[in-house]
């Protein structure tokens, strides 16, 4: 069985146990590991500590249970763990700002997902200092290799460099792409640079901030692969979101040649949680594309984006509503319109009148994918009592995903 398997044992004893006082030595048994273990796996994988998960967990359900309002909120209190109907009335109100009858009252849910994601990598969080460095830019005309030559031109202009190197992508200008070298300050290195391929040489100064990051092989797939996990299925769902800075990358070396590289990605902590609501959406009528395979998604909504560009780009706006539907390896895209075109016959193209109903609305400030919030409001339909619809998931400046008559269990 490996680590992932054994924490989510752990994760199943700690979500049978939330109406009761949970033992987290237990929990760590009943996944095959330590305390200390169960501590760090939790952390890597969900984003927080352990006891966040289960106050989180917790208040996710009762608020759940708040919201049918079948039960006194006594009872409510003590089968979702609390101590007194006291001490979860302070929960929601510091959660959600409101009591839990005037949470009762509002149209926006408060939920924290059970975990269940298959982890592809480790994950840390903490809090690193960047030393003073030196940022260059380096300019070439394709995108195709241009971070490889970069390193190529680093290491001939300085043979035996061993300090740290750090890199992201530029700004291109005219027609040329941009790929930016960091490498530790030293006021020498200043002539180096100079007159030298790498140009806009600036000084950066010492920075600390809080970092998630995880450690891949220096391989563009593997790379691109643990960027899209940092970005949605982990951030999603941990107690973090993106800071100010941007991103960047640290190469490792072995010997002249780079080994693996470390993705930092600046996070904080997230101020509240992502809002769920029910409302009533009336009809809606999509440009859409369909397509298959590996980048099905993207090649759809490239396809969409590409006509609408050259015959009515008023229609793609920065707070626009998209329409994604993910059936195995094929994927329908689309962008919302407000009237009906003719579109040639061989356009590829096809015109959904999407019919009115209720609708789970997701409000989150996170980076993520149509799949990953389409299984988050999944996974809140099922533990809210609502059945699901056949409807696709709509993407707007909120989420939303197509549900049927609520029914209480």
């Amino acid at each position: 069985m490996d680590k992932s398997a054994r924490f989510k044992k752990s994760i199943l004893y700690i979500e049978e146990h939330l109406h009761g006082e949970i033992s987290l030595e237990l929990a760590a048994q009943a996944g095959y590991t330590s305390l200390m273990q169960l501590y760090r796996d939790c952390y890597t994988y969900t984003g927080h500590s352990v006891k966040e998960y289960i106050r989180k967990r917790r208040l996710s359900v009762a608020l759940s249970r708040i919201r049918a309002a079948e039960l006194p909120l006594a009872e409510i209190a003590y089968a979702c763990g609390y101590s007194s109907q006291q001490a979860l009335c302070k929960y929601v109100k510091s959660a959600t700002a409101m009591t839990p009858l005037e949470y009762q009252k509002n149209d926006a849910c408060y939920y924290f997902p059970a975990y269940d994601s298959q982890p592809v990598r480790q994950v840390t969080v903490t809090t690193d200092t960047i030393p003073k460095t030196l940022q260059t830019a380096f300019y070439y005309p394709e995108p195709d290799g241009i971070e490889h030559r970069a390193l190529q031109a680093l290491s001939a202009l300085l043979p035996g460099y061993k300090g740290r190197i750090f890199g992201r992508g530029g700004q291109p200008r005219s027609g040329e792409f941009c790929y930016k070298l960091t490498v530790e300050y030293d006021y020498e290195l200043m002539d180096s640079f100079a007159g030298s391929v790498f140009q806009e040489a600036v000084m950066q100064p010492e920075v600390t901030r809080t970092f998630a990051k995880t450690t891949v092989a220096h391989k563009e797939a593997e790379i691109t692969e643990a960027w899209n996990y940092l970005y949605g299925d982990w951030l999603r769902l941990s107690m973090f979101k993106q800071a100010e800075g941007g991103y960047f990358e640290e190469y490792i070396c072995k010997g002249s040649a780079v080994n693996k590289l470390v993705l930092y990605l600046p996070v904080v902590k997230r101020p509240d949680y992502s809002r769920i609501r029910v409302a009533y959406c009336d009809d809606r009528l999509f440009l859409t594309a369909s397509r298959s395979g590996e980048d099905a998604e993207e090649q759809a909504a490239a396809a969409v984006i590409s006509y609408l560009s050259l015959h009515n780009p008023g229609a793609i706006k920065e707070d626009g509503e998209f329409y994604v539907s993910q059936i195995g390896p094929g994927c329908t895209c689309g962008v919302r319109l407000e009237s009906a075109p003719v579109l040639p016959a061989d356009c590829g193209l096809e015109l959904l009148q999407l019919t009115a109903g209720h609708y789970a609305v997701l409000e989150s400030s996170c980076c993520s994918d149509g799949r990953v919030f389409g299984e988050w409001l999944d996974s809140w339909i099922r533990e809210n009592g609502w059945n699901r619809g056949k409807g696709p998931l709509l993407l707007h400046m909120r989420l939303t995903a197509v549900m049927t008559r609520r029914e209480f269990r």
